[in-house]
């Protein structure tokens, strides 16, 4: 993904919904076993352009219901473990986000795995 403001995570210190479509449209467009790997994926790219934006993004994220309701509806889980699900992986790639040379990449197995609700 190129450096644009297209490829952002935040836009004027929200959340860019832009993101939220952009990892559903990845998921849209990949075979059955890879939609979530996918959407995780597209995220992570956003992330290594802007690691500190792309933090506070999801942090946006927790407080934008209309967003995460729509992410979680995606992940085929009850409404509450989907809830668990989004939370769970949030706090984990916030926590990577917030280390000195954060590699969220090589955090996709675990993230997938919460969204998955495989914990």
């Amino acid at each position: 993904m190129r450096k644009s403001r297209a490829a952002t995570a935040v836009v004027e210190g929200h959340l860019d919904e832009r993101l939220v479509e952009r990892a559903i449209e990845a998921a849209d467009y990949a075979a059955d076993e890879n939609q979530l790997r996918d959407a995780v994926e597209t995220v992570v790219d956003a992330s290594e352009i802007d690691p500190a934006g792309t933090s506070a993004a999801l942090w946006s994220l927790q407080s934008n219901r209309s967003a995460a309701e729509r992410l979680e509806a995606c992940l085929g889980l009850n409404p509450a473990r989907s809830t668990l699900a989004l939370g769970g992986a949030i706090q984990l790639a916030r926590a990577e986000l917030t280390r000195p040379d954060p590699d969220l990449r090589s955090r996709i197995p675990e993230l997938v795995r919460w969204l998955e609700g495989g914990w």
